[in-house]
């Protein structure tokens, strides 16, 4: 008897186990997993590495990078979307993820880039900066764009691939100014920037700290930077929309967890970020990278910012006809 009364209160312990699962343990309790679909070294690497390692301090767990590159990052969102959605597997992702594949592939993404995530918050934003060569006769961008009209598809511009924000900021300037340059797409900023030096190329789309040397030692020229403000890490720099109004393509970096991430475990990684971004240390490190925090960080920002960026992107890529493999 006595035996039977312990096996039914076992079996009713277990069935509250069962009924109160990862819900009832605090969040987070185990180490984080943060996905960066680009190899290490990068931007969006670079900036993972830097926050997260003072948001693991805020949440009192380990954040874990995992890079799972090529692929256009398709490889690591299906990681990220395939993951429960507890909190505890994350992605840092960028306009071409959420705004750029999705409108230029040839066949669709096997994603949907609102439904299949959660918006945590934009992380980081920095301005990309338009370059010319030494040898080039012009001072600044709105010299470039009247040496550009006297010679049509006598420049070349170089960018980091086709269908990067590099490639799209050139593609956005000729569309709105009627201008004709010749694109010679490299396989990432580290063989554009040295062809621009070298003369392969005339003019080349870039973060600052890829070209401040070369400026340093006189052998480029920066003209712009490609957002509609002027950056504050190069403040005397003028921006593009001074030349082509409200032209705007920054680099930008979100953080997202799958679809259907409960609200209080996104307010908790929200404020972890919000709290990486306080430190001093996180912000000098951030400014010798070339970026800079985002100025609205929460979901609802980051959501604003995929829905504008689909727009912009969306029409450009349509209007110019540029489609990934």
């Amino acid at each position: 008897m006595q035996m039977s009364f312990l096996t039914r209160v076992f079996g009713l312990l277990l069935f509250a186990a069962a009924a109160f699962p990862a819900s009832a343990q605090p969040y987070p309790n185990r180490p984080l997993r943060l996905i960066v679909p680009y190899p290490a070294g990068g931007q969006p690497d670079t900036v993972a590495r830097i926050v997260s390692k003072q948001m693991s301090l805020a949440l009192g767990q380990p954040i874990n990078v995992d890079n799972i590159g090529g692929g256009s990052g398709i490889p690591a969102i299906i990681a990220l979307t395939g993951a429960r959605p507890d909190g505890h597997t994350l992605i840092v992702m960028d306009a071409g993820h959420w705004a750029i594949s999705p409108a230029a592939r040839s066949t669709p993404v096997p994603y949907d880039p609102v439904k299949s995530f959660t918006p945590v918050g934009l992380v980081t934003t920095s301005s990309l900066f338009i370059a010319v060569n030494e040898a080039v006769a012009a001072t600044s961008l709105a010299e470039l764009v009247s040496l550009v009209r006297q010679k049509p598809g006598a420049l070349n511009y170089g960018s980091a691939g086709i269908g990067s924000v590099h490639h799209l900021t050139i593609e956005a300037l000729k569309q709105a100014l009627g201008l004709d340059m010749v694109h010679v797409p490299f396989r990432g900023t580290s063989q554009s920037v040295p062809a621009l030096v070298g003369g392969q190329v005339q003019v080349v789309v870039a973060t600052l700290g890829g070209l401040v040397q070369f400026e340093k030692a006189g052998r480029i020229r920066i003209l712009a930077a490609n957002t509609i403000g002027r950056s504050a890490l190069a403040p005397t720099v003028p921006s593009v929309s001074e030349v082509a109004p409200n032209l705007d393509f920054p680099g930008q970096v979100g953080l997202f967890g799958p679809a259907g991430m409960p609200k209080d475990v996104v307010d908790r990684l929200s404020a972890a970020v919000e709290d990486a971004m306080k430190s001093p240390e996180v912000l000098a490190a951030l400014k010798v990278g070339g970026v800079e925090p985002a100025p609205a960080r929460n979901p609802e920002a980051l959501a604003r910012r995929i829905q504008d960026d689909r727009a912009r992107y969306g029409a450009l890529i349509k209007a110019t006809g540029i489609q990934l493999e």
